[in-house]
C-alpha cells in the first residue's frame, strides 16, 4: 500500500516524491529486476537463435521460419531496453538519492539511441516499404547479431552488458533503503544466485 508524508501534491511527481523513501527504492528495485529479467531472457533467445543459424543446416535455413522467429526475439528484446531506459526516467523523479548513478544511466542513454531508430524501423514496417528506404541489415555471430539501418548499428551482445551493468548499478544503490520497507517483499532477483549473475558468455 502507498505512504504518503502530505497530502495533495500539486503533480505526479510530487505524489512520487512524497512517497516515504524505501517505498520508492522498492518500486525503483522491482521495476529493474522485471525489465532486466525480460532483457536476459530475450538475449538467451538471441543466443540460441545465433548458435543455431551459425551451424551448416542453419546457415541453409537463413530465409527460413527461424530467421522469422529470430527477428521476432530482437524486436521484444528492443522493447525490453527501451522499459529499462524508462526505469531509468522512473530513477531520475524518485528524488532517491541516486548521484552514484548518474554516468551509469547517462552512459545508458548513449547505447539505447541506436536502439530507438531499430527499433521505430521495425515498428514501421509500412513506411520503410513504401518509402523504398531499403532494408535492415543482420549480421550473425557465434554469440549475438548486429542489426544495421542507414549507418544506424547496434551489438545485441554489447547492449546486454550495458543493461547487465546498469541492473547491478541500480540495485547496489537501491538495495539498502528498501531494505527498510517493512512490507517489502524479497528481491525478483537474488543477486548471488539469481538471473542477474549467470554467466551468458563473453564477449569476442
Amino acid at each position: 500500500m502507498t505512504r504518503h508524508r502530505t497530502n495533495g501534491p500539486a503533480s505526479p511527481d510530487q505524489r512520487w516524491r512524497a512517497v516515504e523513501e524505501p517505498y520508492r527504492a522498492l518500486v525503483v528495485r522491482n521495476r529493474v529486476d522485471e525489465q532486466f529479467l525480460a532483457i536476459e531472457q530475450q538475449h538467451r533467445r538471441l543466443q540460441e537463435f545465433c548458435r543455431n543459424m551459425t551451424t551448416a543446416g542453419g546457415l541453409l535455413a537463413i530465409f527460413s521460419a527461424d530467421r522469422s522467429r529470430g527477428i521476432t526475439d530482437v524486436d521484444f528484446f528492443l522493447l525490453a531496453l527501451r522499459r529499462l531506459h524508462r526505469v531509468g526516467e522512473l530513477i531520475r523523479r524518485s528524488a532517491l538519492p541516486t548521484a552514484p548513478l548518474r554516468q551509469q544511466l547517462r552512459d545508458f542513454d548513449q547505447r539505447i539511441k541506436p536502439v530507438m531508430t531499430i527499433r521505430d524501423v521495425l515498428e514501421h514496417l509500412d513506411d520503410v516499404a513504401v518509402e523504398g528506404r531499403g532494408g535492415i541489415g543482420w549480421g550473425i555471430g557465434d554469440d549475438r547479431l548486429s542489426v544495421t539501418y542507414s549507418g544506424v548499428t547496434i551489438d545485441t551482445f554489447e547492449l546486454f552488458t550495458a543493461a547487465r551493468n546498469l541492473h547491478a548499478a541500480v540495485r547496489t544503490v537501491v538495495d539498502p533503503i528498501a531494505a527498510n520497507e517493512p512490507h517489502g517483499q524479497a528481491p525478483i532477483i537474488d543477486m548471488h544466485h539469481g538471473p542477474a549473475c549467470a554467466a551468458l558468455g563473453s564477449p569476442s
